[in-house]
C-alpha cells in the first residue's frame, strides 16, 4: 500500500491512460462529463493507491457532496438482521446501482430514531437522503427539521404533502400474485402477515382480487 504522500494524481492518471484533468475531476466530484466505467476505474486506482482520504476530504469541503445516504430504520422485527433482509438488501442493490452508476456516492445507515438521519446528513455534507420503513408522522418531523432533500422509499402516507414518495404498488402486486396462484389451478390461499393494514392490508385486498374469490388470513405476532 502507498502511503498517501506518495501518491500523484500524474501518477494514478498515467497508470490508467486518462488524462489528469480526469483523474482530479474525480477526486473532486465533478463527473457530470465523464463515463460512469472511467469513473469506476479512477475510483477503484485511487483506492487501491490509498488516495481515498484524499478524495474524502475534497468532497467534504465542496458545496456538493455528490454523496447520497439511505437510512433504513432498524425495527426490532428484523431481530438484527436488517440489511440480510430480502426487500432490504434487494431495495439497496438496485439503489446502487442508480445512485453510483450516476455519478454519486452512497452510504448507509441504521437508525432507531428517524432523526439521527438529521446529523447522518450533516456530518457527510449530503446532497440529498433516500428513507425507508420509517412511519409518515416520523416523515414529517424530519422534513420539519431539516432542509436537505430526501426521498422516501415504498412509505405509506394517508396525506404525503410536501413529502417525494417513491412506492411500489401493493395492491397490484398481490394481484399478480393470485391470479398467478389461480392459473397453476389453486383455489385456497393463505396470506400470512403480522398486521392487517395499511401495505399488508393492500397485498392481501389484490390477493383476493387476482384469486377471483376470499383469501384465508394468519395474522402472526411481530
Amino acid at each position: 500500500m502507498w502511503s498517501e504522500h506518495k501518491v500523484r494524481i500524474i501518477d494514478i492518471a498515467n497508470e490508467l491512460g486518462v488524462s489528469t484533468a480526469t483523474v482530479s475531476n474525480v477526486i473532486h466530484g465533478k463527473t457530470g462529463k465523464i463515463s460512469s466505467q472511467t469513473m469506476k476505474r479512477v475510483q477503484e486506482k485511487l483506492e487501491e493507491r490509498g488516495y481515498i482520504p484524499n478524495m474524502a476530504a475534497a468532497l467534504l469541503a465542496q458545496n456538493n457532496s455528490r454523496i447520497i445516504g439511505v437510512v433504513i430504520k432498524n425495527h426490532e422485527k428484523y431481530e438484527g438482521r436488517l440489511l440480510a433482509d430480502p426487500f432490504i438488501a434487494s431495495s439497496l442493490n438496485d439503489l446502487s446501482d442508480e445512485i453510483e452508476g450516476n455519478g454519486w456516492f452512497m452510504m448507509v445507515k441504521k437508525a432507531s430514531d428517524i432523526m439521527e438521519a438529521a446529523k447522518f446528513a450533516s456530518m457527510w455534507n449530503m446532497d440529498g437522503m433516500v428513507l425507508l420503513s420509517f412511519c409518515a408522522d416520523e416523515y414529517q418531523r424530519l422534513r420539519d427539521g431539516i432542509r436537505i432533500p430526501f426521498v422516501v422509499y415504498d412509505g405509506y402516507f394517508e396525506n404525503q404533502g410536501r413529502i417525494c414518495n417513491i412506492r411500489i404498488d401493493d395492491r397490484d402486486g398481490g394481484r399478480q400474485v393470485g391470479r398467478h396462484l389461480r392459473a397453476l389451478g389453486h383455489r385456497k390461499v393463505l396470506c400470512v402477515a403480522d398486521n392487517r393494514e395499511c401495505m399488508d392490508l393492500d397485498r392481501y385486498t389484490g390477493a383476493c382480487e387476482g384469486l377471483g374469490g376470499p383469501v384465508d388470513f394468519m395474522q402472526i405476532p411481530m
